[in-house]
């Protein structure tokens, strides 16, 4: 009877794990879905706990009974937080942070929920679906956090080891979204949900929707399950900015006696972002009347479509070069930022700068040097005053005055000094819009062959798809900037500008007074797809010592296409530019504005009917009074949201189909001549992917609760995971330019030329060499050819995982196991452009390696350097070796509290680098010297967490609904360097400008805080369930190749309040009430102006003031109703 007990009890307890685990990953038997809130009786008669204290109850018999390292949310958690993404929901769990900027690299804009999720301290997440492969149709190697529906999942686990049995790639952890079936629930349940969404900033209300219908029927052949479930979610927030771009060094003796530092600009942003999500979740299931056998199919599709729309003022009173500087520049030059001064040559400049006691500009008017320029000469006008004859520059203003003041730096009219001009004011409209879908259908079957012996297989079919449009239109006029640094938020007065003239009374929303400066437009236009089989088996002894032996093998092939344009700006009528003088305005209309040498008019067709729109900007930034100027005139999103509209307007065909003049210097993507025919990309914008892998794996599960070994219960697993990775990007090799005909001329040095060469320099000009250096010359022919470029790799991954029952509850838990992460996508991307380097006269000298000397040792020909930039399609995964050891005590069903440490060893960690790669074109091989992504040396990481968690259930009354639940992280990087690497490029360099000499060296790695916690306050009695919830982590890089503040951006340590109350009416209907944001953190940035660097390690780390964002509080009330 026992026997017959023991294999009833095998047969229900297998057959539950491979249900619930639709996805084979078998190591994931413990993670079975909770059920619903409502209280439920066991057979027994018991009374379940429900909401808040179920979920918890959940999530610490998952972690108990898990195979190994592993912290769970259950659906529960994430319906009782106003989290509306999974991301949201995971920076509650121990060790796991999120990245709350947009983008990365972009320390720009915020949105109200993070775009992606870290774990310890690394951003190589691995993401699953059901247990099964899940990605986004990025240049990236995941999922975009953002994409899902939390409304779909039953739970969401994050494993921080490895079994033998899990997928491989994830370092740094793998998350496992579970979405629900029909065997989970015991019968008939309906349920639908309505919430009204509202923030305080944006003043948007929308809406939240979401429903589930699951039953299950017994029939002759079988019993069949039918779940459905679908979210509809809209969020529209705001986000507003203050940014100090760039700022400069001057050196001691330029301003004062010591160095001093000054912004090269400032900016303000206001975001709207409207973000829509829809998610459906389908599942039906079917199970033998014995059992043996059960089916699973599941089809999940989630479309992610979010507008957002832009205002921003930017003013760069003087502009830093990228191509030309580094973090280790230093400026002399005074005349580039001062105060205005009266006209005159002998005028003095204005109210001085102040600076604070750190350097930091504090306060002044600021305007910007433009040389000495004009028209005419100086006899056309008396000093100081405008004569007529010089308004042919750019236009005239209704008023009769040219826009621009002539100047010239005399000493009769500036007394040589240059001359002063109102800074550039940029007020710029960006309009984006991006849509994203994943769908993923799979079918997973389940054969009980023998009481011991059982069978899953598994398939798998992913489709990602990924489009964005993107476009930046800037309205320029000018203003003498008041700028105020003094207090907690920066104060800017826009003042009549020295150098222009203006029309208007109120000049700031006068459209002649602003020309259409420059737009910048982006595409990105990309698909993924990936099938997957995977076949698993298990056999199960009556050992105690070996409980069971799991063997299995997976393939899958996925293939990316990813397309993405560069940010195309171009000008349209810019200050330095020659522009017809009847399009330099706002609201130019057509006009003829010349005559050809025929007499027939030239004309410029205008902008065409007013496209602009005034704004009540500087009443609505941070409440208002940061900027004293209350409206701007900014162009209308709804015309960026027209591609064709904007070609028609801007453009230079849109500007010339009828024979007119263009002002503008703008081809829109789609309308570039270099794209490719019948596209809206370059060669070098295209990435094709390719990636198989084959994998199999034994393991071993040993021991239980009754097996012990002095005393001391043994569980675990052990075992190994075989993989084979196959890669194959195509791209193409564009080689170096043929010499022209001026290159290979030979021309004799002169007597002169002869004579100033230095000593042991040949008497040969570059000419002569190039014209002698045939091999070259057929190595250099320009032109591309198709590559393909083919990669393999193998690994051993072993893996061990114990736990040790030390009685009453108590567990230690050791993890050990190899693990690989592969590369993003974007970095295996297969474009080389190859460039030849020169050859000065100074390097044809005696000794030089690469001078080709003939039989009388003569100079005849020159061997010449080649370097490129690249992606890597040759890249390694990186591999790392990772050990947990914990000590878990749980009390009663849900407290809990876990202390874990945790170290990772690393090696062919993916950092930027320099490699030789032999090319051969025309007969002839030259190295080519790639700088590009490496697997570099290896480096470490370790850390701990502790976490607690209990209900007060001691204390009398309503005190014992009260409970806690807290968690803290502490990590250290020892070693591991940021990557300093891009995964978006329009052509072949991968390497960020970071990685360049004289940029400083930052020693953290990006979104790695040291130090973080969770604190939460529950509540949970009767039909009322409440949570009050504070999330913190200390200082970290946000980024250090930053797009726009020019340094490494670090963001100051933040905390986030949220809460949450729900109440049951009755057991069928429930309110609540969700809040986030409540504190309305405002994230502060500072820019580390100066740290080591390559040519100076010693050098001294300084930080100032880099910017704050805030956005919405968010309130949220719904009803929640159960049929």
């Amino acid at each position: 009877m026992g026997i017959v007990r023991y294999r009833s009890a095998l047969i229900t307890g297998t057959a539950l794990w491979l249900m619930c685990s639709a996805a084979p990953a078998l190591a994931q038997d413990a993670t079975d879905t909770d059920t619903e809130t409502a209280a439920q009786e066991t057979e027994a008669g018991d009374i379940v706990v429900t909401g808040q204290r179920q979920a918890l109850a959940t999530a610490a018999r998952l972690k108990r009974d898990s195979d190994t390292v592993v912290d769970s949310i259950t659906a529960t958690d994430i319906g009782a937080f106003p989290d509306k993404s999974v991301a949201e929901a995971l920076q509650r769990v121990p060790g796991v942070t999120v990245i709350r900027s947009a983008a990365k690299d972009d320390v720009m804009h915020y949105s109200a929920e993070p775009s992606g999720v870290v774990i310890r301290g690394l951003q190589q997440v691995r993401s699953e679906f059901n247990g099964r492969d899940s990605f986004s149709a990025t240049s990236g190697y995941g999922l975009s956090w953002s994409d899902i529906s939390p409304e779909l999942m039953a739970g969401v686990d994050t494993y921080k080891n490895q079994t033998a049995e899990m997928i491989e790639g994830g370092i740094a952890g793998t998350v496992d979204l579970r979405t629900r079936k029909p065997f989970d629930q015991p019968g008939r349940v309906m349920t639908l949900s309505a919430t009204q969404n509202y923030g305080d900033i944006s003043q948007r209300a929308t809406p939240d929707i979401s429903g589930l219908f699951s039953d299950r029927w017994s029939t002759g052949i079988g019993e069949f399950g039918l779940l459905a479930n679908a979210a509809y979610s809209q969020v529209v927030t705001r986000s507003q900015g203050i940014t100090t771009p760039r700022i400069m060094p001057f050196a001691p003796g330029t301003y004062e006696d010591r160095m001093v530092y000054i912004p090269s600009g400032i900016g303000f942003s206001e975001t709207d972002y409207d973000r829509k999500r829809f998610g459906i979740a389908v599942a039906g299931q079917w199970k033998s009347n014995d059992g043996s056998l059960v089916a699973t199919a599941q089809y999940n599709r989630s479309s992610y479509k979010t507008t957002w729309v832009e205002h921003q003022l930017l003013s760069y009173w003087t502009w830093v070069d990228p191509a030309n500087t580094n973090h280790s520049t230093v400026w002399t030059d005074p005349t580039l930022i001062q105060p205005p001064r009266a006209a005159g040559p002998t005028a003095p400049n204005g109210t001085p700068f102040t600076f604070r006691e750190d350097g930091l500009f504090q306060t002044g008017t600021i305007t910007n040097s433009r040389g000495g320029w004009g028209f005419g000469g100086i006899a056309d006008w008396a000093t100081g005053e405008y004569v007529p004859g010089s308004t042919d520059y750019l236009g005239v203003l209704p008023n009769g005055l040219p826009l621009y003041q002539p100047c010239l730096n005399t000493d009769v009219t500036t007394g040589g000094r240059p001359c002063r001009a109102g800074s550039a004011l940029d007020i710029a409209t960006r309009y984006s819009n991006e849509d994203r879908v994943i769908t993923d259908a799979a079918f997973n079957l389940v054969w009980q062959a023998t009481d011991r012996l059982m069978f899953n297989f598994d398939y798998q079919r992913v489709k990602a798809t990924n489009y964005n449009y993107d476009i930046t239109f800037n309205m320029r006029t000018w203003a003498d900037i008041g700028l105020d640094l003094r207090g907690a938020t920066p104060q800017v007065s826009l003042l009549s500008p020295s150098g222009y003239n203006t029309t208007g009374a109120d000049w700031l929303t006068n459209p002649n007074n602003y020309t259409p400066a420059s737009a910048m437009d982006h595409i990105t236009d990309s698909t993924g797809q990936m099938d997957a089989f995977r076949l698993d088996g298990g056999y199960s002894f009556e050992s105690p010592w070996l409980s069971e032996i799991r063997f299995g093998g997976r393939y899958a092939n996925r293939q990316q296409e990813h397309q993405w344009s560069v940010y195309n700006w171009q000008s349209i009528t810019s200050d330095w530019q020659t522009n017809p003088a009847g399009s330099v305005f706002a609201n130019s209309g057509r006009n003829t504005i010349g005559r050809d040498g025929d007499g027939n008019p030239i004309l410029f067709e205008g902008y065409g009917s007013p496209y602009w729109e005034v704004r009540p900007y500087g009443q609505q930034i941070f409440g208002g009074g940061v900027i004293t100027n209350p409206n701007l005139l900014f162009i209308r999103s709804d015309i960026l949201a027209n591609p064709n509209e904007t070609y028609n307007r801007f453009s230079i065909g849109g500007q010339t189909n009828e024979g007119g003049v263009a002002s503008s210097q703008w081809n829109p993507i789609c309308h570039r001549p270099e794209e490719i025919a019948g596209s809206c990309f370059t060669p070098g914008e295209l990435l094709n992917v390719q990636e198989k892998t084959k994998s199999g794996y034994v393991m071993a599960k040993f021991g239980g609760n009754d097996t012990t070994l002095g005393g001391i219960s043994v569980t675990g697993n052990i075992g190994v995971r075989y993989v084979n990775l196959s890669t194959r990007s195509e791209g193409s090799l564009i080689y170096a330019d043929a010499f022209t005909p001026a290159e290979t001329l030979c021309v004799p040095l002169t007597p002169e030329q002869i004579g100033q060469l230095g000593p042991g320099q040949y008497a040969i000009s570059p000419g002569c060499l190039a014209a002698g250096s045939t091999q070259d010359q057929a190595f250099s022919t320009g032109g591309s050819l198709a590559s393909t470029v083919e990669n393999n790799n193998e690994y051993w991954l072993p893996s061990l995982n114990l736990r040790l029952g030390l009685g009453d509850d108590l567990f230690v838990r050791f993890a050990a196991s190899r693990a690989i992460s592969k590369p993003d996508i974007g970095l295996l991307k297969n474009f080389t452009q190859i460039r030849r380097g020169g050859l000065p006269q100074s390097e044809i000298r005696v000794g030089n390696p690469n001078i080709v000397l003939d039989a009388g040792g003569n100079p005849i020909a020159y061997r010449y350097a080649y370097t490129a930039q690249t992606g890597n399609p040759r890249l390694r995964p990186i591999q790392a070796d990772q050990f947990d050891i914990s000590i878990e005590k749980y009390d009663g069903d849900i407290g809990s509290f876990s202390v874990a440490g945790f170290y990772k060893r690393f090696r062919d960690y993916i950092q930027n680098g320099t490699f030789s790669v032999p090319v051969t074109n025309g007969g002839v091989t030259r190295d080519v010297i790639v700088t590009g992504p490496t697997s570099g040396d290896g480096a470490s990481i370790y850390g701990f967490e502790a976490a607690f968690q209990r209900y007060f259930d001691f204390l009398p009354g309503l005190l014992s609904g009260f409970g806690v639940q807290a968690n803290y992280t502490y990590i250290k990087n020892d070693g591991v360097k940021n990557a300093q690497l891009v995964v978006d490029t329009t052509g072949g360099s991968a390497v960020a400008r970071s990685a360049l000499s004289g940029m400083i060296q930052v020693d953290r790695l990006e979104n790695l805080s040291d130090h973080s916690f969770n604190a939460m306050l529950l509540y949970e009695k009767g039909p009322i369930g409440a949570r009050l919830a504070y999330n913190w982590r200390s200082e970290y890089v946000n980024s250090i190749n930053d797009c726009c503040l020019g340094f490494p951006v670090w963001n100051q340590a933040e905390g986030f309040l949220d809460a949450s109350l729900r109440i049951a009416v009755t057991p069928s209907l429930e309110f609540n009430f969700q809040g986030s944001n409540l504190l309305r953190t405002r994230i502060k940035m500072k820019s580390q102006v100066s740290g080591p660097t390559d040519v100076d390690p010693d050098r001294e780390v300084k930080f100032l003031p880099g910017g704050q964002f805030e956005y919405d509080r968010r309130f949220q009330f719904g009803v929640r109703a159960k049929f």
